[in-house]
């Protein structure tokens, strides 16, 4: 995070400073803060493999940074507001659409092998029969699924024919989902063990998962070039020496036995937000 606001022709003498060196910064450069949105302590969780992934490929980079959080955990739509500005917010990771690549500077190395685009239902216990019967899309668009407005998945399951109930934000969608305002909640494979713990009345449903591609990338301000330099050869240098598996396998790998994807009637849905040059 900046202490001041910034321009892009100070950033850019930054980052300069930070490869080249000038006199004797070069010598002992001080490390350049990159800020990454602050979930809060309840999305906290959510967020730490992304964070420790942008914490490694900074770290392989050929400048000096150090990555912190925000000032105040803000919603997405907030995000982008504050990154555009150059206010407090130097780069955050989603999954791509044409508008954000429109917006901003997409650094096109994906993030999760297009983990998020696995999506196990949370429903509450009861359902589980009523929703054993499902066996496609055309039976599921019958049901209400529930997702945060500001959300790209939820434009994703409208366009394919899926009811969607919305909440202004994601810490009130599980409540919703136990008062039964909606009938389920679509949650990433990686998510939704530790979701379904904190509510007893909720399940993991047992035999369906949705599937549409996904591309997470890094997102910064359009005009901040040198950053998304440093964290793209950061990111393949990562991928090259096998640092980045790694840290893929730690977070990802127990989720992915759990969700038993082999074993689920996978219903197919297209992707309508992202470009057509996506590729996870």
């Amino acid at each position: 995070m900046f202490d001041c606001p910034v321009g892009s022709a100070w950033r850019a003498l930054v980052f300069a400073a930070a490869l080249c060196g000038i006199g004797s910064y070069a010598a002992t450069p001080s490390p350049v803060s990159v800020a990454y949105p602050s979930a809060g302590p309840i999305d906290e969780r959510r967020s730490n493999y992304y964070v420790e992934l942008l914490k490694l490929a900074l770290a392989k980079s050929d400048g000096h940074f150090v990555a912190v959080p925000s000032n105040d955990p803000s919603t997405a739509t907030r995000v982008l507001i504050r990154l555009a500005r150059h206010e407090g917010v130097d780069v955050f990771w989603g999954p791509t659409t044409s508008q954000l690549e429109q917006d901003f500077r997409a650094v096109r190395v994906p993030l999760d092998k297009g983990i998020l685009g696995w999506r196990l239902l949370l429903i509450n216990r009861d359902d589980a029969k009523r929703f054993a019967s499902i066996d496609s899309l055309a039976q599921l668009q019958t049901l209400r699924a529930g997702q945060a407005a500001e959300w790209s998945d939820t434009q994703v399951l409208r366009d394919n024919g899926l009811s969607v109930i919305t909440a202004p934000q994601y810490r009130n969608l599980l409540t919703m989902l136990v008062a039964r305002r909606f009938d389920y909640f679509p949650r990433g494979i990686v998510e939704i063990v530790d979701e379904a713990r904190q509510h007893p009345e909720l399940a993991i449903e047992a035999h369906l998962a949705l599937h549409y591609p996904v591309c997470t990338y890094f997102f910064v301000a359009q005009d901040n070039e040198p950053l998304a330099k440093q964290i793209e050869s950061g990111l393949l240098r990562a991928r090259a020496d096998g640092s980045f598996d790694k840290l893929f396998e730690r977070y990802n790998a127990a989720a992915l036995h759990l969700a038993g994807l082999d074993q689920r009637r996978i219903l197919q849905m297209r992707n309508t937000v992202e470009p057509q040059t996506c590729s996870p």
